[in-house]
């Protein structure tokens, strides 16, 4: 990992949230509290379905009295949509704000005079977060977004799959208590009631991981260990597939089979 590595977040967007409402009003729809934020600190969070299928994500940070939902650019009219909906006769206003620049940076000494800055609420080893104001910073010395994409994908986070997932998985399966983006005790919200019940279980029949050596795969193909189907691609590239976690121990280091290729691992997270 570079560590000076710094770079600008194109296809990152921001909605705001504000009015006597706001609190309120975000924390009965999303799985995350934002009583969490504070003036160093970002919580990631996500919507669900009615259901609990998880149809978006996000991170938060508040600015004074303003909610800032920092959201990727393919996920935004969604996002504000969604908001709209459920605002009804709630004293807030939901706009897009358009003059910040997101850096996102490896380096802990980078000093710059940002508006806010924060670790990456999912894990610190995940980098950093800078929000400035828009062309502030233009003689800055950015590298390129590859090697933030790199971190995602090897991570196993959803964020460059999402296009593929959303709507289908509960947070559970998709690591998301791990990633600390649900708060079990702060009350209701969208999709809580099976969110809550997957959770007091204590068992999750199957679960998204990232994959090795998964040249040649297709969509929606099913992976084999033993004879057996123990998941199915979701995604190719990068590779992830829906794991069944009845047997994991069994054929978590071992390898596993599509019809095109036998010697497919599955990548186990340490946040897992």
């Amino acid at each position: 990992m570079n560590t000076n590595y710094t770079t600008k977040l194109e296809n990152k967007r921001i909605i705001s949230v504000t009015g006597d409402d706001s609190e309120v009003f975000l924390n009965n729809i999303i799985t995350n509290d934002v009583e969490k934020t504070n003036k160093e600190k970002a919580i990631y969070s996500c919507l669900l379905s009615p259901q609990g299928k998880v149809i978006n994500h996000f991170f938060i940070i508040k600015i004074q009295n303003k909610f800032l939902i920092i959201v990727d650019n393919f996920l935004l009219n969604e996002l504000s949509e969604k908001l709209n909906y459920y605002k009804l006769q709630s004293k807030i206003i939901i706009k897009e704000e358009t003059n910040f620049d997101i850096i996102f940076t490896f380096n802990s000494n980078l000093k710059l005079d940002s508006i806010f800055q924060f670790d990456d609420p999912r894990s610190k080893k995940f980098g950093k977060y800078l929000l400035l104001k828009k062309n502030t910073y233009e003689d800055l010395n950015l590298n390129n977004v590859e090697l933030y994409n790199q971190m995602i994908n090897t991570n196993g986070l959803i964020d460059n799959i999402f296009n593929e997932i959303k709507g289908q998985f509960f947070s559970l399966e998709l690591n998301l208590k791990e990633l600390n983006a649900i708060d079990f005790v702060k009350g209701c919200y969208v999709g809580q009631e099976n969110t809550s019940r997957m959770n007091l279980k204590n068992k999750i029949a199957k679960r998204i991981f990232r994959l090795n050596n998964a040249d040649q795969t297709e969509m929606n193909e099913n992976l084999v260990f033993e004879n057996e189907i123990i998941g199915k691609i979701v995604s190719t590239n990068p590779a992830f597939a829906i794991i069944k976690m009845a047997k994991f121990d069994s054929f978590k280091n071992k390898n596993i089979s599509s019809k095109s290729n036998n010697k497919i691992k599955i990548y186990k997270p340490e946040y897992i």
